[in-house]
C-alpha cells in the first residue's frame, strides 16, 4: 500500500520536515511517494491510500494556502475520498489559521482529513512517522 506526501516546494523547511516524514513511514509502511507542487505530473497519487499535505504559514493574519499547492491539489485527479493528513512548520503566529486553510482546501477535492500536524524538525517529522496509526479501511 502507498502512501503519497505532496509539499509545497517554496521554503526548504518543508521539504526537510516531508523528508523526514517519509523516512518516519517507511519503517512502518514501506512505499512511501514525494510529491512536490512544482512537479510536472503527480502520477502515482492517485492510486496513495493515504496522502499527507505540507504546507507552510504565509501570513500571521490572512494565513492561506500558497497558491502553487492549492493549485496542484486541483491538477491531482482520483484523491477525492482519500484519508489525508495536513502539516505545516511549526511558527508559532499564524500556525493554526494556515492549517485550517489548507484543511480547507484538502476537503473542497474531497480529502477525509483524519489528522492535522506542526513540525519543528526534521526528526520531530520523522518521529511522528514512525508512531503514526494508520488506518487501513
Amino acid at each position: 500500500m502507498h502512501i503519497g506526501i505532496l509539499y509545497s516546494s517554496e521554503k526548504k523547511v518543508i521539504e526537510k520536515l516531508a523528508q523526514g516524514l517519509r523516512k518516519g513511514l517507511e519503517e512502518q509502511v514501506g512505499t512511501v511517494l514525494l510529491f512536490p507542487d512544482n512537479a510536472g505530473h503527480f502520477r502515482g497519487l492517485a492510486a496513495c491510500k493515504i496522502l499527507f499535505v505540507g504546507s507552510y504559514v504565509t501570513s500571521i493574519f490572512k494565513a492561506k494556502t500558497p497558491p502553487r499547492l492549492r493549485d496542484a491539489l486541483n491538477k491531482i485527479p482520483g484523491i477525492a475520498g482519500r484519508r489525508a493528513f495536513a502539516f505545516v512548520a511549526r511558527s508559532g503566529l499564524g500556525e493554526r489559521k494556515a492549517l485550517l486553510s489548507l484543511m480547507n482546501d484538502m476537503e473542497k477535492q474531497g480529502c477525509f482529513i483524519i489528522d492535522q500536524r506542526s513540525f519543528s524538525s526534521e526528526k520531530e517529522a520523522y518521529e511522528f512517522g514512525k508512531k503514526v496509526k494508520l488506518v487501513w479501511k
